[in-house]
């Protein structure tokens, strides 16, 4: 397979999925602890996740592969394969009894996700890939090929090799690697002539550069450095942690986004030159930069971001799969109601906001993706009510990875 993605909007053909699995129930004990932002039903994020997956299939004719069944049938073919899987399995050369070896793939499998450490007659679980799920961010797809990305946070970093083996095992093995800093595929949104790549929280210049420097097949690159959220005083990274949480491409010449951080997210423009790349001298907003590059912007409320309104996942030019903001919102709201009464001050403004986009939303007509702006761009979004998988902060984007276009 010919791994690679130039523009989001090319017609999609492959992605890799992994449905949320016993991993999930451990987190839910303590979701806050986990990157997740609520608790939700795991039963119900499953017949979500499989939603997703179906309609992906069966009405835009993508091919899904799910990371179980393609590390599985790889070890048992391949050798070096099984050989990788016993590695992740054994945590870096913990002593495992039986040995690794002596396991069949699919206890190595569940071994690798969950991390069991035994003693004592207990086990606990060890660095546990709770966030499994959310496959967008262990690798990134480029114009080249698959480039393996570097984690930000401790919890995910064992990602990386289990996603790397199903990618081999699939025949999309990576081009290069990240060896430096962080880099995770939610930052980085491929648009033909150009690309975007979000620099803050989870990617910084170091892993940028890194990815750069694997040959990514665009001219120019726009960093976009996070912006700070106008209505949360202080900090909160996972609000916009990246770039598909606050952005996203749905056609050729075609962006939505929320304007209040489009404007406060600036741009470093690089352009390649010999074997690297240098800046360009242009310096300004995201919303310039479309602007610029002649992109309309289909603008989406406080609350429609906070429901993953940008986090779909474009298969053809203007048509994509989106989640249902509406469904999500009053979730959404009451978390945000928690989160200001555990920390009074600091989300005061932005539970306001939320709340007066709720009730304009509902007096004006309908939530993202069935709002007037949608329509008058010519956009098609199918909705998923992904109610409860986006607990674990993502959406339609953030589930997928995508592997060829």
């Amino acid at each position: 397979m010919k791994a690679g993605a130039g523009a989001e909007w090319h017609t999609l053909r492959d992605v890799l999925v992994h449905e949320p699995g016993i991993e999930v129930f451990f987190a839910l004990t303590a979701p806050k602890h986990h990157l997740y932002e609520r608790f939700f039903c795991l039963d119900a994020a499953r017949q979500e996740h499989l939603r997703l997956c179906t309609v992906l299939h069966d009405d835009f004719g993508v091919r899904v592969h799910r990371l179980a069944a393609a590390v599985r049938d790889g070890a048992e073919t391949d050798p070096a394969i099984r050989t990788a899987l016993e590695e992740v399995a054994a945590g870096g050369g913990r002593a495992m009894d039986p040995p690794a070896a002596d396991r069949d793939t699919g206890n190595l499998l569940l071994t690798a996700v969950l991390d069991p450490v035994a003693g004592d007659g207990r086990v606990t679980l060890g660095k546990t890939m709770h966030n499994l799920y959310f496959m967008r961010d262990q690798q990134v797809c480029t114009a080249r090929g698959m480039v393996t990305g570097r984690m930000a946070t401790a919890e995910r970093q064992r990602e990386v090799a289990l996603t790397g083996l199903a990618l081999a095992a699939i025949g999309a093995g990576p081009v290069g690697a990240v060896g430096a800093g962080r880099c995770e595929g939610g930052d980085f949104i491929p648009a033909g002539e150009f690309a975007l790549v979000g620099c803050g929280s989870r990617s910084d210049r170091a892993g940028i550069e890194a990815l750069l420097s694997c040959g990514i097949g665009f001219d120019e690159v726009a960093v976009v450095h996070e912006p700070v959220h106008p209505l949360v005083r202080g900090r909160d990274p996972m609000v916009n942690m990246h770039l598909d949480t606050y952005c996203n491409i749905a056609g050729d010449g075609i962006a939505v986004g929320t304007p209040a951080l489009l404007d406060r997210a600036a741009v470093e423009v690089l352009h390649r030159e010999a074997d690297g790349f240098v800046t360009a001298g242009w310096e300004g907003s995201l919303a310039s930069y479309f602007k610029e590059k002649e992109f309309a912007i289909v603008p989406i409320t406080t609350l429609e971001q906070l429901c993953y309104a940008s986090n779909f996942l474009c298969v053809r030019d203007r048509e994509a799969v989106a989640v249902d903001a509406g469904a999500l919102a009053p979730r959404v709201i009451e978390r945000l109601q928690e989160k200001a009464a555990e920390r009074p001050g600091k989300y005061d403004a932005l539970l306001a906001a939320a709340r007066e986009d709720y009730r304009r939303l509902m007096a004006g007509g309908g939530f993202f993706p069935y709002t007037k702006e949608v329509a008058a761009a010519g956009l098609e979004m199918v909705p998923v009510a992904l109610t409860n998988a986006t607990g674990g902060y993502g959406g339609a984007h953030c589930m997928t990875c995508t592997v060829r276009r």
